[in-house]
């Protein structure tokens, strides 16, 4: 069971920090102006910041669960 629990930890910050990175960005495209250039650039860098801040974030917990699974087989077949 301590298995499955260090599983979903890791599972389930991917997931929410996935969510959270596609809401931004449709929240982001919804802002995005068409006929002001200068604009369109400073909601591009807002996407950029988006993406640079929270990626790791999510990359790191999905290297987690990958880790967590990888040890819950291992500990499966012995």
């Amino acid at each position: 069971m301590a298995l499955l629990t260090a599983l979903m930890g890791p599972l389930l910050a991917a997931s929410v920090l996935g969510a959270l990175i596609l809401h931004l960005l449709a929240d982001l495209v919804a802002r995005l102006p068409a006929s002001d250039a200068l604009g369109a650039m400073s909601i591009m860098a807002g996407m950029a910041m988006v993406l640079v801040t929270l990626l790791p974030f999510a990359l790191l917990s999905v290297r987690r669960a990958h880790r967590a699974w990888a040890d819950m087989q291992g500990a499966l077949r012995r």
